[in-house]
């Protein structure tokens, strides 16, 4: 059938819709097939950009992690010789005050 005889037959309206259906149905096959790949691709790639970040990262918060814990230990050790040097020059009752503090606080 000719355009023109479509036309004639089943109007403008009719014809306009079809047409827009079939342009609606093109697009969407569009999308599907050849966006959906490419933002797959897209995707894959940063996804193994950021799994590499991330362990680099990761590996970072443990290391800053495991140093803060060996300077807290050291902190928490001059602390307690701090204390104790305290409680054997104290004379006036602190000495006993500390070793029940410290027996409390089992260090």
């Amino acid at each position: 059938m000719d355009i023109f005889n479509v036309l004639e037959t089943f109007g403008v309206p009719v014809a306009m819709s079809v047409a827009f259906g079939f342009f609606i149905w093109k697009q969407n096959k569009f999308i599907q097939d050849e966006l959906q790949k490419e933002l797959r691709e897209s995707f894959e790639r940063l996804e193994d950009i950021m799994d590499k970040d991330f362990r680099n990262i990761l590996i970072g918060l443990i290391n800053a992690q495991k140093e803060n814990q060996i300077k807290l230990s050291e902190m928490n050790r001059s602390y307690k010789a701090i204390v104790e040097i305290m409680s054997w020059l104290s004379g006036n009752g602190l000495k006993d005050k500390f070793i029940r503090k410290k027996s409390e606080n089992d260090w």
